[in-house]
């Protein structure tokens, strides 16, 4: 049961993310990439966004969600330039 959360909680937690990023869907040029797994072990997903803008600005995230039997954490690496 508790993985069952654990997995719910991770989706919900993702969902957020792409729901949280509009920004990007207005870009020059974009990337989005997103996997998800589960098992006994636990669940994760991983979304990574890129964007080129057409005034030379550009953009990158990359979000790591991960739930298991000993907790959840979150790793997040953004980086954007003009």
């Amino acid at each position: 049961m508790a993985l069952h959360r654990r997995v719910l909680t991770t989706a919900l937690l993702a969902f957020g993310v792409a729901l949280g990023s509009p920004a990007f869907a207005s870009a020059g040029a974009f990337f989005d990439g997103h996997g998800a797994f589960a098992g006994p072990a636990g669940s994760g997903i991983t979304v990574i966004r890129s964007v080129a803008n057409d005034d030379g600005s550009v953009g990158f995230v990359h979000y790591t969600y991960t739930a298991g039997p000993t907790g959840a954490t979150v790793t997040r690496v953004e980086s954007f330039a003009d």
